[in-house]
């Protein structure tokens, strides 16, 4: 009879301890369909917060609640909470998008990445009563991962903590499932204050100074050059006094280098020409090699090139974020929080900043509020995010809980979409390179509108100048002159001629007898210059004709 009442307990507690390992396998229980929470929902009497621990998010809050001791984390185990669904305790940092500070009524919510799976695998591999009743609230990352160091006084859930892979299973000894990856790590920077564009070009042009008087040297000695070589066959164009010739040919070395000539000035000597041919090819050569030098350093003074060596940068410590500005020999300034991270920023205190690109959708505001901070670019590497488990935890329930996870991929990606905010980096629709060259001359520069004032209080001067003496001078001068040339027309039209009497010079206008005489003169002159031409040609054939023994072409 004793035998057979042992076999029986044996095979119940069989039966149970059976049944209880089902329960746990099971990632498709048979439960009620309540709507699973999104967040941890607790009074603030519930919670611990350090001393100086600030939650920007939360105003007016005080957390009254103390810290659990190790007497009461060991009361009952984790898998005693979790499957009688005894009250759970957690340890978190608030790092939106993946824990993330609010409030409901009179409660204090955590709610993000992380609150939500976690309520959804203990819906799944817990009774469903199961649920998070004591926080502590950590205030950075270094301080959340140390608490670890002492396994007897962590809480059942601590997050989010960087891992190394999504492959981890340990974290400090204690069991680690890892959550979410964030594949980029983003460096935020700040516009340095740098002299407007406008300077910019200004500087540019005078520093190249060098291949100005490079221009000036090679003008002046192709100018002599062109001098020497046209000046016997051209001297109406170069003149033969060697200041006058050579500013002549200074002049014409500068337009055809920059313009091939005006047509003003052209050699005509036969190597003077060839000369010509090369200082065009010279010249054009010359002017393309300074329009690049002006063009390369403006480029370079405009475009955007964030060193990150040597940068001050900040991160926060002992994130994945730290580490990575550390390998990448940044001067690492480390933050607790990111709001103060994004304040000294704004402030100039850092030369920029890195996010790991999900954490920046949280503080998307940031970004597009702050034009003078953007998003300089993204490094690929990957930042895991994971939950550590109080180290009583049994393997079937940690089995289930990362077997829920695996089961249920969409579940666990529509979480993470629903907390990201897709973020626009207010720099993407234009390239910071066409921007800053856009920008050279904007009217918003102080430089430009004094430069444009400047020139149009010239110009308005200029034209009210020339309008007054128009209208008060130069107008009533040239009618008085006018009037006086009609009066003395008329007196002469009047007043016979004291030895002749020229009856159609009487008729005609003073003016119109001196245009008509000068004309006279003229004609006079190049009829004589004619004449000695002919008379100088006739002489000249007479001679040949006399040579050769008296031959003429006729004779041949």
């Amino acid at each position: 009879m004793d035998a057979i009442q042992v076999t029986t307990g044996l095979l119940l507690v069989l039966s149970t301890m059976v049944q209880a390992e089902d329960k746990v396998a099971d990632t498709h229980p048979t439960k009620s369909n309540r709507k699973i929470p999104e967040g941890f929902y607790l009074s603030s009497n519930a919670i611990y917060a350090k001393n100086g621990t600030e939650v920007i998010e939360l105003d007016n809050v005080t957390f009254t609640g103390n810290v659990l001791t190790e007497a009461e984390l060991s009361r009952f185990s984790f898998d005693e909470k979790c499957s009688r669904g005894l009250p759970l305790s957690a340890s978190w940092q608030y790092y939106g998008p993946y824990s993330k500070p609010s409030r409901r009524g009179s409660q204090i919510a955590v709610e993000g990445i992380f609150p939500h799976m976690i309520n959804k695998m203990l819906h799944v591999c817990c009774n469903s009563s199961a649920t998070v009743k004591f926080g502590k609230i950590l205030d950075s990352i270094r301080g959340l991962e140390e608490q670890l160091d002492h396994p007897d006084k962590a809480y059942d859930f601590s997050f989010p903590i960087t891992g190394m892979s999504l492959e981890d299973v340990a974290f400090k000894d204690m069991p680690y499932i890892p959550f979410v990856q964030a594949p980029r790590v983003a460096l935020l920077v700040h516009e340095t204050a740098e002299d407007n564009k406008t300077t910019q070009l200004m500087n540019t042009v005078f520093k190249a100074w060098p291949i100005l008087i490079f221009i000036l040297v090679a003008a002046t000695l192709s100018g002599i050059i062109i001098w020497l070589l046209d000046r016997l066959k051209n001297p109406d164009e170069f003149p033969r006094p060697f200041i006058n010739g050579t500013w002549e040919g200074f002049w014409w070395a500068f337009v055809t280098m920059t313009t091939v000539g005006y047509g003003d000035r052209a050699p005509k000597s036969f190597l003077a020409r060839i000369f010509c041919i090369v200082w065009i090819l010279v010249g054009i050569i010359i002017i393309a090699i300074f329009t690049a030098i002006v063009t390369a350093s403006l480029s370079a003074s405009i475009q955007h090139h964030f060193i990150v060596h040597g940068s001050v940068i900040g991160a926060v410590n002992g994130s994945e974020e730290y580490r990575l500005g550390v390998s990448l020999n940044a001067d690492m300034k480390p933050y607790h929080a990111i709001p103060k991270m994004n304040s000294d920023l704004l402030e100039e205190r850092l030369k920029g900043s890195l996010i790991d690109n999900y954490v920046l959708t949280y503080y998307s505001n940031f970004v597009k509020d702050n034009d003078e901070v953007r998003i300089e670019t993204a490094f690929e590497h990957a930042i895991t995010y994971g939950l550590a488990i109080r180290s009583n935890a049994s393997s079937p329930r940690l089995e289930c809980f990362r077997r829920y996870l695996r089961n249920h991929p969409q579940e666990s990606f529509e979480i993470i979409a629903k907390n990201l905010e897709p973020l626009k980096n207010p720099t993407d629709e234009v390239s910071q390179e066409v921007k800053a060259s856009e920008g050279l001359f904007f009217f918003k520069e102080e430089a430009f509108q004094n430069v444009l004032f400047i020139l149009i209080g010239v110009l308005g001067f200029l034209l009210l100048v020339g309008i007054a003496w128009e209208l008060l001078y130069h107008r009533p001068k040239r009618r008085q002159k006018s009037k006086a040339t009609e009066d003395e027309s008329a007196i002469i039209s009047l007043t016979p001629a004291p030895n002749s009497c020229d009856c159609h010079e009487m008729f005609l206008s003073h003016q119109t007898v001196q245009t008509i005489k000068y004309k006279s003169a003229k004609i006079k002159d190049l009829i004589r210059e004619y004449e000695e031409y002919y008379d100088a040609w006739l002489q000249r054939v007479r001679s040949v004709e006399h040579e050769g023994n008296g031959i003429t072409p006729q004779m041949v």
